[in-house]
């Protein structure tokens, strides 16, 4: 995957979910909306068709910026479906992909010694106004910046540059 590759957004800002959708179409998607529980469905264009990204009907603005940074981060990261075997090495991956998409890495340096409430804090602030009790947004808002912190953390004890 090259630098190059990547939305101009990326790093720099909190992606709106129209740069979002722009980056899906700019890499070959069309994104639709069905009935399909709380999870994005990709299906694979054939014979010079586009990508399909089916997004769930209600699902609210985080929910939605989650599951097309994932999809996103398929497409930049993965040339295909490569085997069971590959699998959840690629979920992973893309989910990493989506972490670092919506918490981006101008977020890290204004929040140097971030922590899981400074981010799920700013999801809720750039994406959808979070209840402070216990749901599934606010959940998905703290694996999305618990899965940020492990990169942060990851970076530090490798001495790797940002993103």
């Amino acid at each position: 995957m090259k630098k190059s590759d990547f939305p101009s957004w990326f790093g720099r800002k909190y992606p709106s979910l129209e740069n979002l959708e722009d980056a899906l179409e700019a890499h070959g998607c069309r994104i639709t909306r069905a009935e399909i529980g709380e999870d994005a469905l990709f299906v694979v264009g054939e014979n010079g068709e586009p990508h399909v990204v089916i997004l769930p009907f209600g699902a609210g603005p985080l929910r939605l910026a989650w599951l097309m940074a994932h999809e996103l981060g398929h497409l930049l990261q993965h040339s295909g479906y490569i085997g069971p075997w590959a699998h959840d090495r690629q979920e992973h991956q893309a989910h990493r992909w989506a972490a670092l998409a919506l918490i981006p890495e101008s977020a890290v340096q204004r929040y140097h010694n971030a922590s899981l409430d400074a981010f799920v804090g700013a999801l809720s602030k750039h994406y959808q106004d979070l209840p402070l009790r216990n749901c599934p947004e606010r959940e998905l808002a703290g694996m999305i910046a618990r899965m940020r912190l492990s990169l942060v953390e990851d970076r530090q004890d490798n001495n790797e540059e940002a993103v």
